[in-house]
């Protein structure tokens, strides 16, 4: 029914964070050559006059003029966005639909969507991380969309779908997502004597055993770099930025850090476990010896200037640290991906965790606005060319878009192998973005000397279930 418009996009962002991650304001707007295509591309695409047929069924939807607004911090650039909904209000254009971009730092979320919610000005369609949305749900801000989700199920990945529903009903519509785990210098690995442990294919996501990271890497690193300002892995307390990095390491020994809804962090001795294990790593000089001061945004720096071997990434960060190489803005070496190792009970596995990207409705109160979102999902969900275009910022949550795309993104297929071995750092329990702010200063006491692990992390989750059960009392989604 319409016509397919091929926008060739890539990528012009990085974060060097993670869950609530701050951007790394230069890759951003560093000028690559995939930028510079991108937007000539899209220039390209809204000079043409798009063919779409409007939609065959437009009973049920409002008569125009009807604007709604878009808000999100999507690492997307703007003018993909910007050409996506062009392509809606051609498809539309009998109905006079139209869309209003609001792009924003994810910095600003919060004060955005506070203000908002006082002055009853909240956009019908919002595009976020699930971790931070879900919270809104809870609040009845976001709208059950269940029977728009059902209906694309089928060519959804499992763990994309079912992390972005709450008690049975799903809330978003994920685009795409990013898996969350190592990014190391291959160099400094050879340079060590530890070829055994990078793969051959530089596509291919190493997944290394625990009991080699402790005994063999950071030995091996530790000792290479002696009496250098450099260190092997990068790790932080300072804040929560990028602390899904920190909560892998937590679940290194196989522990869970939630269960049945709740913290469990102070009751499972594998996470104690972990955490002291982590403190050992640095007491023997394997990591940066400020981990107290060292904020998470603060170690993808390092490992782009070769200050580190291993550092926390993602998706965005490989795509923007090989940007930065191409460019000569850093210097060159050979960066690799890595899942986190695991020692679960005498087994051997890899984890990764997994932020899921997507799009939500929001309860503003203005029916026909409502539906208008409604139907952009609709229309986005049929609508290939677009879903390829939001895609690029992560991996696809599609696998028939990962698959339309793998010979442009052969890294899909790597991140696609790991698909089994994601987990949900969330624990999608109520409040989950307040309980983290207590998470580093239990880090901290420990590294600092004046609580164990075992007592730092049973506060942490006192602490954290005071947050959830207040949340849980007060979800609109738990309590209908």
């Amino acid at each position: 029914m319409r016509r397919s418009i091929s926008i060739i996009v890539a990528m012009s962002m990085v974060l060097s964070l993670c869950a609530c991650g701050k951007a790394d304001v230069k890759a951003t707007t560093a000028g690559t050559a995939a930028e510079t295509k991108t937007e000539a591309a899209v220039k390209e695409k809204a000079s043409e006059t798009a063919a779409e047929a409007a939609p065959e069924e437009e009973s049920g939807l409002p008569e125009g003029p009807v604007e709604i607004q878009m808000w999100t911090d999507f690492n997307v650039s703007e003018e993909v966005l910007q050409g996506v909904i062009e392509r809606f209000e051609e498809a539309y254009k009998d109905l006079n639909y139209t869309v209003v971009l609001d792009k924003f730092a994810g910095s600003d979320r919060a004060t955005k969507l506070s203000l908002a919610k006082e002055s009853k000005t909240l956009p019908a369609l919002f595009l976020s991380a699930w971790f931070t949305t879900a919270d809104e749900v809870h609040q009845g801000n976001i709208l059950d969309i269940d029977e728009i989700a059902q209906t694309a199920k089928s060519d959804i990945y499992p763990s994309a779908y079912d992390a972005t529903c709450i008690n049975g009903k799903s809330y978003m519509i994920g685009l795409y997502q990013s898996y969350f785990g190592l990014l190391y210098n291959a160099d400094y690995f050879k340079a060590a004597g530890l070829e055994e442990f990078v793969p051959e294919d530089e596509l291919e996501i190493a997944a290394w055993k625990l009991s080699d990271f402790q005994d063999k890497i950071l030995p091996a690193l530790g000792e290479q770099f002696k009496g250098t300002e450099k260190y092997p892995l990068g790790l932080f307390a300072a804040s929560v930025q990028a602390d899904t990095h920190m909560m892998n390491w937590l679940s290194m020994y196989g522990g869970q850090m939630w269960k049945d809804g709740r913290s469990n962090s102070g009751s499972d001795e594998n996470v104690i476990k972990a955490l002291d294990t982590m403190k050992a790593w640095t007491d023997a000089g394997y990591t940066n010896t400020d981990v107290v001061t060292k904020d998470g945004t603060e170690v993808m720096p390092d490992f782009q200037n070769q200050l580190c071997a291993i550092s926390h990434g993602q998706y965005t960060n490989y795509v923007a640290t090989k940007g930065k190489i191409d460019s000569g803005e850093i210097g060159k070496f050979d960066v690799r991906l890595a899942s986190v190792p695991v020692e679960d009970n005498g087994t051997d596995r890899n984890i990764m965790a997994s932020y899921i990207y997507g799009a939500c409705i929001m309860n503003n109160g203005k029916e026909d606005e409502i539906e208008v979102a409604k139907e952009f999902l609709r229309w986005l969900l049929q609508d290939k060319e677009s879903l390829k275009a939001i895609n690029t910022a992560g991996t696809p949550c599609f696998p028939s878009i990962a698959k339309a795309t793998e010979a442009e993104h052969p890294i899909y297929a790597s991140y696609e192998k790991m698909s089994g071995n994601l987990w949900d750092f969330t624990g999608n329990v109520p409040g989950f973005v307040e309980t983290r702010k207590d998470l580093f200063p239990a880090i901290q006491s420990v590294y600092s000397g004046e609580k164990t692990a075992a007592d730092a992390l049973a506060e942490y989750s006192e602490k954290a279930n005071r947050v959830i059960d207040e949340y849980a009392q007060n979800s609109l989604v738990l309590n209908p």
